[in-house]
């Protein structure tokens, strides 16, 4: 079944000034990686059906200053929109989505569209690359499901506006927990980070589950048992640490493998 339409200029409510088409050719994409990384250049131009800039966050476009750090420089946002060819593996999806991000000098919002399957949006902490001009570097990422994303949660306009850059790690916070953050949640990374942990433990759990059920002796079918109820227990502290009231806090462990 083909995935409901996902609008990502109508999820991040866009304003009109900070809407645009522009569209990106595979030249554009793939020529600073041709020399560099041939193999990732075959990839991208494999991989990527289509792309275009749907929106830029600047202090023009949204009247929040601009980030003049030398590491963490945050002029302008650029929101892409890139649908993916079919047969895309997950595997390339997460190798895509990490070389669209550190082939700008700046923090982006990617929404990626692969084949088939549901959208999610892909976001990263990123600063800028001392060996490779032009580049950044991807410290911690995430890739959220955009059907899960709570209607409305990820608006611009309600995001913090101290500056560009704050503006950015907000909507990253705000991401991790598919838009309704704990109220105690204040870092980005931290919530990447606790979002990584509860798909973790998840996979835990449900690997101690199968064991418990295949074993035929009853002392370790015990302890398999004994395992699932403190990971269980795991599980609750850690969502309890990452969502808010009226977060789908049940299907993290189901996330796109596109994280680092």
């Amino acid at each position: 079944m083909t995935p409901a339409p996902v609008d990502v200029v109508e999820m991040l409510g866009l304003p009109a000034r900070a809407r645009e088409t522009h569209r990106l050719t595979k030249k554009d994409i793939v020529e600073q990686w041709e020399h560099s990384a041939p193999a990732d250049a075959r990839l991208l131009s494999r991989a990527i059906a289509s792309a275009r800039i749907v929106g830029v966050l600047s202090p023009a476009t949204t009247g929040v200053p601009a980030v003049r750090d030398a590491d963490r420089p945050v002029d302008m946002i650029p929101v892409l929109e890139v649908r993916m060819a079919d047969g895309i593996t997950a595997k390339d999806q997460r190798r895509v989505a990490e070389l669209l991000h550190r082939a700008m000098p700046r923090p982006a919002i990617v929404a990626l569209y692969p084949s088939e399957q549901v959208p999610f949006l892909s976001l990263a902490l990123t600063r800028l690359s001392k060996t490779e001009a032009g580049m950044s570097v991807v410290e911690e990422h995430l890739a959220a499901p955009a059907d899960r994303i709570v209607a409305a949660s990820l608006h611009v306009g309600e995001l913090d506006r101290t500056d560009l850059g704050a503006l950015y790690r907000d909507l990253v916070r705000r991401a991790a927990a598919d838009g309704v953050p704990s109220p105690s949640l204040r870092n980005a990374a931290e919530a990447v980070e606790l979002r990584r942990r509860v798909a973790a433990l998840d996979e835990d759990l449900q690997s101690a589950v199968r064991s418990a059920a295949r074993e035929k002796s009853m002392q370790r079918r015990i302890a398999h048992n004994g395992e699932a109820r403190i990971l269980r227990d795991q599980i609750a502290q850690t969502r309890a640490a990452l969502f808010g009231a009226g977060a789908d806090q049940t299907r993290i462990s189901d996330d796109p493998k596109v994280g680092p």
